[in-house]
């Protein structure tokens, strides 16, 4: 077959038509346009950085933290200051050109419904014992933690913010789990019936004799005196030290209280915590100048690293009054670790921790008298010395 050329057509004639025009230059644009947008997910890397976590991360490039793990081969939620991760991007979703998006036709739809609202357990009918009035000078944290509750849990129940929650003296706050309150059982007495009070039951003398729970004003000669014994026994019964004693401190008058549960006792129930920080003990669990000192002190140098002693979430990280920069963590089995005075705090609320994670710098902010760590384990908000679960 023979092809002729024609100038003004720029065009072959013969049975074979080749034609170069507008068309074919805007396929070539658009090919080249989206032709990334048409590639498979892209693999990137991301140095660990100080105050990194599987978490964090994972919210930051929209992965799960599974993926990471398997990405990367760990074994565990522990990564360091320096390490590589590969991280996979999430992959785009291809546009359809070949089919013009149709315009849906203007139809009259009723609104959607606002997305629902956190109860507002404050606008509840509750009885006064769910209620405690914020005296002056007190903190969301320590009433919480007053009342044997979670921070977090304390919170949600009165829609406080988790960062510098606003309370004043007088506010009325929610100190009981609202949902334990059913209105059915407080329905008034019918008009004209006769109430009639429950007989108490009889008191378990053993039990009051056993245990005292110590009261204000109270004192080791007032409360031995009051039930018969000597001041060395109560002390001897509950591994004291001195005379000092604290309100809500409970005393064992008669036979011996557990190994776990005596004032002074160090016993360990449970070995899988690792040490906070790295330092000498500087002061130590119980009374101290007549007032309960509820951690150990951890001294060092300033910056020293403070290390989370268990995984778990943490649910504070700021200042609070006395205890100065805090991070407050919440672990399984209602226990929670209190570590204050720190220079800096390095984790922020929400994050998952792993154990051995650096979370703070040792500093001396609050009510402090030099660098160093304070430490507490709390269990269902009693502060138990941490003697029991550090390796010391």
């Amino acid at each position: 077959m023979i092809l002729r050329y024609d100038k003004k057509t720029r065009s072959g004639t013969g049975g074979l038509c080749h034609r170069r025009g507008p068309a074919w230059k805007l396929s070539i644009v658009v090919l080249a346009l989206l032709l990334p947008v048409w590639l498979a997910a892209e693999m990137v890397t991301h140095k660990v950085q100080k105050g990194d976590t599987l978490y964090s991360l994972s919210k930051k490039y929209q992965v799960s933290i599974e993926e990471i793990w398997e990405l990367n081969g760990l074994t565990s939620n522990n990564i360091g200051v320096g390490q590589v991760l590969k991280i996979k991007k999430a992959e785009p979703v291809k546009p359809d050109f070949k089919t013009p998006p149709v315009k849906p036709a203007q139809t009259e739809t009723s609104p959607s419904p606002p997305p629902a609202e956190p109860p507002d357990h404050s606008k509840l009918n509750l009885p006064d014992d769910y209620y405690y009035t914020v005296q002056a000078g007190e903190t969301a944290f320590r009433i919480a933690v007053n009342h044997k509750l979670t921070p977090s849990d304390f919170l949600r129940w009165n829609n406080l913010p988790a960062e510098n929650p606003p309370i004043k003296p007088g506010d009325r706050l929610i100190i009981k789990d609202p949902a334990s309150f059913n209105p059915a059982e407080e329905k008034p007495a019918e008009q004209g019936a006769t109430i009639q009070a429950a007989t108490p039951a009889p008191a378990d003398t053993l039990l009051l004799d056993q245990v005292y729970v110590v009261k204000r004003k109270d004192t080791l000669f007032s409360i031995a005196k009051a039930h018969g014994t000597t001041v060395d026994d109560i002390k001897a019964r509950n591994n004291l030290s001195s005379n000092d004693i604290s309100v809500g401190q409970k005393l064992w008058l008669t036979g011996t209280p557990p190994a776990d549960q005596a004032s002074g006792s160090t016993s360990k129930v449970r070995t899988d915590c690792i040490m906070p920080t790295n330092g000498r003990v500087t002061s130590e669990f119980g009374m101290r100048r007549g007032r309960p000192h509820k951690g150990i002190d951890i001294a060092n140098k300033s910056g020293t690293p403070i290390y989370a002693v268990l995984d778990g979430v943490v649910v504070y990280s700021g200042t609070q009054r006395g205890y100065g920069n805090v991070v407050l963590i919440e672990h399984p089995n209602f226990v929670m670790t209190v570590y204050a005075h720190n220079e800096k705090n390095l984790v922020n609320v929400g994050d998952h921790v792993s154990q051995g994670q650096q979370i703070a710098r040792m500093g001396s902010t609050g009510n402090s008298t030099g660098p160093h760590l304070h430490f507490e384990y709390r269990v269902k908000g009693t502060a138990l010395n941490p003697r029991k679960v550090l390796p010391l």
